[in-house]
């Protein structure tokens, strides 16, 4: 009995003592300073909160909240960092939000403490500094457009997002905004005689395409000299480019003192497309200086297609281009009359590729020029002055006459100069060609001047219409289509028309001895078809 009791007592006292021990754990206390963290998208700085607490604690978070500590015991001060809800300055994020929990205490007591924390951290709104405008919408706009577009600034203020293209919205007067267009004259694009490349320096071609919307483009007036190897348009230098769908007019005023090329559109096109524009108003020039080529075009000055540098090809075009601008321009002291003059054509001054790769030329394509030149220069064409190499012209007209004062030139109302690897198809003249200098010793004829190279690779359909005028017998040819066909390159289905006068004495041309007055011809044989229509 007695061990019985002692063991009953005992297991009294040790009931007693648990008891005992159970009241004395304090029951867990937790807390913490801050009831939320809220944070900046960017850059978020750390936060610090203190954990009151008498129990040992374990932290969970978000995986984008980084804590110092996950578990401990007592009091702590616990600093939290919050990744960047931002990607860069472009894009756009939501706000997100979380919970941070921190607990403990009930692993001893089977009661335990929590606290949250919430987190939220804001989203951030991208603001575009320069938002499109969806095109262009007057001058003011476009002088900053056409500045960009010439310096290599970016031209997303101004392009379409629909279309990706720069969109003209409305018709633009240019005479009441300032352009220094003196500045965008220091592009240098150079090439040697025979061109075998074009190298463009000192400036950033635009590249994209521009569209107007067929509105008008008013008030170009720049007043330009240009440098050695300078060129100049209001679009400076134009790479694998398009543009297009739109008239521009004004007086285009500029003079060069060394090698330089000027279009009223385009300074020098390299591998691009212009199309379904209209060219108005005016070009005058004082010439150059220098014996060295200056070409002025009513759309461009230099056309350029084939290779730059090792790999890259590509065709440059000019299609359903109309020029209406008068032309007063006297070459200066350059008075040449070969690649190295002072020339103009209606839609290029000069045009070359280095290759004789069908698929890379430069095409002029159903182009008409309207534009009167009164001019004493070397080479003057309706089209296009030069076609020095790889050019290719089709379905362009001439109605435009010219009044030559140059004493020894070589005049072509379509083309001056056609040479290696060159096409002319369908190329009708309507204009008068008169060359007025007295004792005039050079060449003229209704389509071209002269054809040189024993590889133009073909023409056909060639009409002149117009009067052929010169007030000397010494010069050396004058023709109705050409002045001098000093190759054996077929030519056929040809219109012979329009008048000779020679020395003030109009020839007297008939259906018998037509032939004898189209042109010299260095083998008669390759010419066939040739049709006389009496002028009206």
């Amino acid at each position: 009995m007695k061990n019985i009791f002692k063991s009953i007592l005992a297991l009294m006292c040790c009931g007693a003592i648990f008891a005992s021990c159970e009241q004395e754990v304090p029951a867990p206390e937790m807390s913490v300073d801050l009831t939320s963290i809220e944070v900046e998208a960017q850059n978020p700085e750390e936060v610090a909160v203190t954990l009151m607490t008498n129990a040992t604690w374990i932290l969970t978070c978000p995986d984008w909240v980084t804590p110092s500590a996950k578990y401990g015991s007592g009091d702590a001060i616990i600093t939290f960092q919050v990744a960047s809800n931002y990607k860069d300055e472009t894009t756009s994020t939501n706000t997100r939000t979380g919970e941070i929990r921190i607990s403990g205490g009930g692993a001893l007591t089977g009661k335990g403490a929590v606290v949250t924390i919430p987190v939220t951290q804001q989203g951030y709104t991208y603001v575009d500094p320069n938002p499109s405008l969806g095109g262009i919408p007057d001058a003011e706009e476009f002088a900053k457009f056409i500045v960009a577009a010439n310096t290599g600034q970016s031209l997303k203020r101004w392009t379409n997002e629909a279309t990706g293209e720069v969109l003209l919205l409305a018709d633009v007067d240019l005479s009441g905004v300032t352009v220094d267009w003196q500045a965008l004259a220091d592009a240098t694009a150079t090439s040697n005689a025979n061109n075998a490349s074009a190298i463009v320096e000192n400036t950033t071609p635009f590249e994209g395409v521009f569209n107007g919307d067929n509105h008008k483009i008013t008030g170009f007036n720049p007043v330009v000299v240009l440098g050695a190897n300078k060129t100049f348009g209001l679009f400076t230098v134009a790479h694998n480019a398009t543009i297009k769908n739109v008239e521009l007019s004004g007086t285009f005023n500029v003079t060069a003192t060394d090698q330089a090329d000027a279009g009223m559109l385009v300074g020098t096109s390299i591998h691009s497309t212009v199309s379904n524009v209209k060219i108005g108003g005016k070009i005058v020039s004082a010439g150059s200086t220098a014996s060295k080529r200056f070409s002025i075009g009513g759309v461009c000055g230099y056309a350029y297609a084939g290779l730059i540098g090792e790999s890259t090809y590509g065709a440059t075009l000019f299609e359903g281009c109309v020029v209406n601008a008068e032309v007063d321009f006297n070459g200066g002291t350059n008075q040449a009359n070969g690649a190295t003059c002072a020339m103009y054509g209606g839609i290029v001054g000069f045009g070359t590729t280095p290759n004789a790769d069908a698929a890379h030329k430069v095409t002029i394509k159903n182009c008409v020029n309207n534009g009167d030149m009164t001019v004493q220069i070397g080479r003057c064409s309706g089209i296009i002055a030069t076609a020095n190499t790889g050019v290719v012209l089709e379905d362009v007209t001439n109605n435009g006459n010219q009044v030559n004062t140059i004493a020894n030139g070589r005049l072509g109302n379509i083309v001056c100069n056609i040479s290696y690897y060159c096409t002319l198809k369908n190329c009708i003249n309507n204009g008068d060609l008169t060359a007025i200098a007295d004792g005039y010793k050079g060449t003229a004829g209704g389509v071209f001047a002269l054809a040189g190279a024993a590889n133009i690779t073909g023409m056909e359909g060639l009409e002149n219409y117009g009067t052929i005028k010169t007030l000397s017998t010494a010069g050396k040819y004058i023709g109705l289509l050409w002045a001098n066909h000093n190759n054996t390159i077929p030519t056929t289905n040809c219109v012979a028309s329009g008048r000779l006068i020679i020395d003030g004495a109009e020839v007297e041309i008939t259906e018998a001895n037509y032939m004898s007055h189209i042109g010299s011809i260095k083998d008669p044989s390759c010419v066939s078809n040739v049709r006389w229509v009496a002028p009206k």
